[in-house]
């Protein structure tokens, strides 16, 4: 029942007996069952032949990622009537587990410890969103930290009379202005989807719920484009008001999606939803960008581009 510990001991049999690592995926494949047999049968050929790939993506799917490795090593606490060589060895157990010395470089495994101490330190709302984003490492981190406090003062600062927002209009953009006859106290918000006051668009009650699509439904709506997502065409809206670019399940194979890395969006309800994410081949207008973008079962358009598509 603890995918850890057989894993574990499998690897203690391998090493034993003296098999190749390259190998090990091939041997243990017989053996797994249920939801680590799906994983197994869900990557590509040659992920799944890679042990430390199959591994990574077996623990990820059962729920076992470096947070809660980090989690378990800080909530150890030592026990009165245990032997203390024994504390100590259990104390030790989970420190490997955490920091990996065995495949981690000691310049890794610096980052992880620095990584852990600053997602504590963080305020606890960011704390929070940022810490079930699983970064995989600084540079991940930093971005997400930089993400949510961007959101954050988005929130708190007042929409400006004279502020304009970008729209696709057809083959190319214009500018919108906010309804500046409004009358509206000072630090107030405005809508710039109804013009309502006391609210953003990401707040906006008049948003509607993801919903089911059909990818073969042609659409006149005006801030809708013709895109090629992994050479694929399919409909993309370019005017959301989304902070990261998703694409609909519908569109990536499952062996493709890093649930090891995911991206967290917040829902017009105020609820932190979080996706797994993959690198697409994302062409526009004859142009091709790699994206990173999250994966969602459920889009109201295949293709939803957000503030961080490059093009």
């Amino acid at each position: 029942n603890d995918v850890e510990v057989y894993l574990l001991s499998f690897e203690r049999c391998v090493e034993r007996e003296g098999w190749p690592k390259e190998q090990w995926a091939r041997i243990i494949a017989p053996f797994l069952v249920a939801d680590a047999q799906k994983t197994y049968f869900d990557l590509e050929p040659n992920a799944a032949a890679d042990y430390t790939l199959l591994k990574a993506e077996i623990l990820a799917r059962a729920g076992v990622t470096p947070t809660v490795r980090a989690q378990r090593f800080h909530s150890w606490t030592y026990r009165n009537g245990k032997a203390p060589r024994s504390q100590m060895f259990n104390l030790i157990h989970l420190a490997h587990w955490w920091l990996q010395p065995e495949v981690n470089t000691p310049a890794r495994i610096v980052e992880v410890i620095v990584m852990d101490r600053y997602l504590q330190v963080l305020p606890l709302a960011i704390q929070k969103w940022v810490g079930q984003g699983e970064p995989a490492n600084a540079q991940e981190l930093i971005a997400l930290v930089e993400r949510q406090v961007t959101a954050e003062e988005l929130l708190r600062a007042p929409v400006a009379g004279t502020q304009r927002d970008l729209r696709a209009q057809g083959g190319g953009w214009s500018r919108v202005k906010y309804n500046d006859n409004v009358k509206r106290p000072a630090n107030s918000y405005q809508c710039y989807k109804c013009n309502e006051l006391e609210h953003i668009a990401i707040q906006c009650p008049s948003t509607d719920e993801p919903m089911e699509y059909s990818l073969s439904v042609e659409s006149t709506h005006p801030f809708l484009k013709t895109v090629k997502i992994n050479g694929k065409e399919t409909m993309a809206l370019t005017d959301s008001g989304s902070a990261v670019t998703l694409v609909s399940s519908a569109l990536v194979r499952p062996s493709q999606l890093e649930h090891t890395q995911k991206t967290g969006i917040i829902c017009v309800h105020g609820d932190v939803y979080y996706y797994p994410t993959t690198l697409v081949n994302f062409e526009v207008q004859g142009c091709i960008y790699e994206v990173k973008v999250g994966v969602v079962h459920k889009l109201p358009h295949p293709v939803i581009i957000g503030q961080d598509f490059p093009g």
